[in-house]
């Protein structure tokens, strides 16, 4: 079973004032207080349209991280942090990778490999539950495709 994501994820409150902004962004609640949005392709074209500009993919260390990513990114950490996370497995086969913004400023550099999804949700401040890891407390692996949601 395949897992292909790619998200925003902070505090409930930040993240519903992104989808207030955007019509096509659509906010999953999460435990704990957060919530995602995921950056699907409606969403970015909206994005797209109403700055006039083109989306690009702009980090060699991480495969959907695009200019509009990074321009939410930058707009809405300014008085918190955010996390852009992104999978790619199938078969248990596959990466992940993420980024961390605060301040508007990036506080964890581009980044891909295990563990760093989890890195990037401690650093939230998100706690594990029992012996699960982030990844799993948060029930991310619920979230398999975009488009499902």
């Amino acid at each position: 079973m395949g897992h292909n994501i790619s998200a925003i994820i902070g505090r409930r409150n930040t993240i519903q004032k992104l989808a207030d902004t955007w019509i096509d962004a659509s906010v999953i609640e999460l435990p704990q207080e957060f919530a995602m949005v995921f950056l699907t392709n409606t969403f970015i074209e909206s994005i797209e349209e109403s700055y006039h500009i083109s989306d690009d993919f702009c980090c060699p260390e991480l495969d959907s991280y695009s200019t509009i990513a990074e321009q939410l990114l930058q707009e809405y950490s300014l008085h918190t942090r955010l996390a852009y996370i992104e999978t790619d497995y199938f078969g248990g086969v596959g990466t992940q990778g993420g980024v961390l913004w605060e301040n508007g400023q990036i506080i964890i550099q581009p980044r891909s490999g295990e563990g760093t999804i989890n890195l990037l949700l401690k650093e939230l401040g998100f706690m594990c539950i029992g012996d699960l890891d982030a990844f799993d407390s948060l029930s991310l692996g619920n979230y398999r495709h975009m488009q499902d949601f």
